[in-house]
């Protein structure tokens, strides 16, 4: 019996995305979701989470690439712009060679605290936007200190056979060669030596963007690993309000696909077990 757990990303990204992911919980097949803490909706998503969907667990989606900072843009300098922002998951690669550890811990530690406030209970799990703490040796540090300290999981870290096929991957596409396999050789040891790294088995991001679509879900649910838990990454919601990215219009077809009456026939079909990261053994 295959488990699954399926992860909606962004909610606090706006108001659309909240209704989205909780729509896709209570009538679909999201199991769990975290949090753009930085974000001003963030509060109204957990709010709504909490008292429209108690059964969806909740986690933090630690941001560097996106929006302003939870802590004062003075005191994380090396993380931000001359406007006071992140650097945006394009200039990744450039921007985080410069990133101080002083401010990620700073950062990162001020978004856990500001999720226990506003969920007023600690994270079930924890991932990252665009992956970008989870690529950089520094900053997947202290996530995984924080993992541990919270005694939670966190999703799998991309790191492929050898150094050289992680170097290759589209986040480290605008580092240098050089600053890219140092990344990517530091994330293979702390994947493999640090005691709070606690995942899944299998993690797909295989429904995203042109592949978000009916038989490109369906194929997924079909085809998953019977050995251990995998992880399906999601970003339901509805397309409302200004354009805040260029994956906004996408969103709410995938709340369609979430709760279609044929993805549930499938999951029954395919006798797959829907879980949480609390069940991971």
């Amino acid at each position: 019996m295959p488990d699954l757990i399926v992860n909606a990303d962004d909610l606090g990204h706006a108001p659309g995305i909240n209704r989205g992911i909780v729509k896709a919980h209570l009538d679909g097949i999201v199991t769990t979701s975290t949090v753009l803490t930085n974000y001003p909706d963030a509060p109204q998503g957990v709010e709504l989470a909490l008292a429209q969907a108690p059964r969806l667990e909740l986690g933090v989606h630690f941001n560097l690439t996106e929006g302003r900072p939870v802590s004062d843009p003075a005191a994380v300098p090396s993380l931000v712009d001359e406007d006071g922002r992140f650097c945006g998951p394009e200039r990744m690669g450039v921007a985080a060679q410069t990133w101080q550890a002083d401010d990620l811990e700073r950062e990162l530690r001020a978004q856990v605290d500001r999720f226990v406030a506003l969920a007023g209970q600690p994270p079930h799990h924890l991932d990252s936007h665009h992956g970008a703490p989870q690529w950089h040796p520094v900053a997947l540090r202290i996530l995984l200190d924080i993992a541990g300290e919270y005694r939670v999981p966190m999703r799998r870290v991309p790191v492929a056979a050898t150094p050289e096929e992680t170097a290759r991957q589209w986040m480290y596409s605008s580092a240098p060669r050089e600053a890219a396999l140092a990344w990517a050789e530091a994330l293979q040891d702390l994947v493999e030596n640090h005691p709070a790294y606690k995942t899944t088995a299998h993690f797909t991001e295989g429904f995203y963007d042109r592949t978000a679509t009916l038989s490109d879900l369906l194929l997924i649910l079909t085809n998953l690993p019977k050995d251990g838990v995998t992880e399906l990454m999601c970003h339901p919601g509805y397309a409302e309000g200004p354009v805040l990215s260029s994956y906004w219009e996408p969103r709410e077809r995938e709340v369609g696909l979430l709760t279609h009456p044929a993805t549930r026939e499938v999951i029954a079909a395919e006798g797959i077990r829907l879980i949480g990261f609390d069940d991971l053994p």
